[in-house]
């Protein structure tokens, strides 16, 4: 039986190795997901932290994050690496 994540489910058994590839597809964050997830831990870390105002929340770009956001992207951000996800793209702290 194979179902999707909007369901809220997080994978599916196979019984053949030639249906992993479409299980991993189907359960792996898009990979433009996964790294605005890795981007959002490495800015949350950065402004959370002394060097970047100790903040509790603030923008990333159009986009507030907060603990709420950290704790949905480390989902998504566990979900990419299990499958073997390579970031595109990384956070820059801004100068100051």
């Amino acid at each position: 039986m194979c179902t999707h994540p909007a369901l809220r489910l997080d994978g599916t058994w196979v019984l053949h190795p030639d249906q992993v590839a479409a299980a991993n597809e189907v359960f792996s964050p898009r990979q433009e997901d996964y790294d605005h997830a890795e981007l959002i831990l490495d800015a949350y870390d950065y402004y959370t932290s002394a060097a970047g105002g100790a903040r509790g929340a603030v923008m990333l770009g159009d986009e507030m994050i907060d603990e709420a956001s950290r704790k949905m992207a480390l989902v998504i951000s566990a979900k990419g690496r299990a499958a073997g996800m390579a970031r595109s793209s990384t956070f820059t702290p801004p100068e100051a």
